[in-house]
């Protein structure tokens, strides 16, 4: 299959390797001149399990260049999503299935607004760190959901699904995938903040009496509020976030490689989206708020960032 990746970050450089490696053609869509071109000359490379290969993908600025796409996946950022959008116009136009795979919640309106292509959602646990411009480590597999958020007869979704198994990707379509976007958010909104305020692994988080606490709280507003909205979250989401902190112990989140490299992050999408919400049905959320407030006041100049 012929993909296009928007977006060289961490998930994006990724599957851009995973999937050049099962043999699929791939196209890296950027918006820097200067990085499309160290990709596209360098290729990827990937860390796995101690040892390093390097993939040749194709990296460029220009979406006529990766026309003929079958799938695009779009991996930006949540905030970057409508200029994202504005500037794959002309492939969207061709008609490819679209996978949005972004955090939070506030990407989900743009999409809805959408027309011209059919489009579906995807949630994933694979854990990548970007160590420099094109260079990746796995940081363990994990489960890929994909799903539609609106009734959408397109049968390239079940392909994908089956490519990504192929290529030793776990994944399957979920019947209730804002169920899944949920799962995720609250397991995000319980422990990307706290690693950007703690500067630490994930699994650190488990250590510090304090941050349990902060996480158990901050996980049971955004509960409430996922049941304020309709949504059928899966069972004790505490639980479920702690023992993800566990199994990716050593993981360094995306909101903390984000405030290491002095990026912008999305705490705006994931825990100042549970606040927006929170407000529109009178329920508090003032651990979140907080956890907002803190991760968009972490200095940049600080070690790391």
């Amino acid at each position: 299959m012929k993909f296009t990746i928007v977006g060289p970050g961490a998930l994006g450089c990724l599957l851009a390797a995973l999937l050049s490696r099962a043999g699929h053609q791939v196209s890296l869509l950027d918006y820097k001149v200067s990085r499309a071109a160290l990709l596209d000359r360098n290729g990827i490379c990937l860390s796995e399990g101690g040892q390093r290969q390097v993939y040749a993908v194709r990296a460029t600025t220009e979406p006529a260049a990766a026309t003929g796409s079958e799938v695009l996946l779009l991996c930006v950022k949540s905030a970057d999503v409508v200029s994202a959008l504005a500037r794959t116009a002309p492939l969207i136009k061709e008609g490819p299935l679209l996978v949005s795979m972004q955090n939070g919640l506030r990407h989900l309106p743009v999409l809805r607004k959408l027309s011209g292509s059919s489009w579906a959602l995807a949630v994933t646990a694979m854990g990548a760190t970007l160590t420099a411009p094109g260079v990746v480590n796995f940081g363990g597999a994990g489960f890929t959901h994909f799903g539609f958020l609106q009734q959408t007869a397109d049968e390239r979704l079940a392909v994908l699904v089956e490519l990504f198994n192929a290529a030793g990707l776990a994944a399957e379509i979920s019947p209730d995938i804002e169920a899944a976007v949920w799962d995720k958010l609250l397991i995000n909104v319980g422990v990307n903040a706290l690693t950007a305020i703690y500067d630490c692994p994930n699994g650190k988080l488990l250590t510090l009496p304090e941050a349990r606490e902060t996480m158990r709280l901050a996980v049971l507003e955004a509960a409430a509020v996922a049941e304020a909205c309709g949504v059928k979250i899966s069972p004790d989401p505490v639980g479920r976030t702690m023992a993800i902190c566990r199994a990716t112990e050593g993981n360094i989140s995306s909101m903390l490689q984000d405030v290491r490299q002095g990026r912008g992050t999305e705490i705006e999408a994931i825990n100042g989206e549970i606040v927006r919400l929170a407000a529109t049905f009178n329920i508090p959320a003032p651990v979140n708020k907080r956890l907002t407030s803190q991760v968009l006041h972490i200095p940049t100049s600080r070690p790391g960032g």
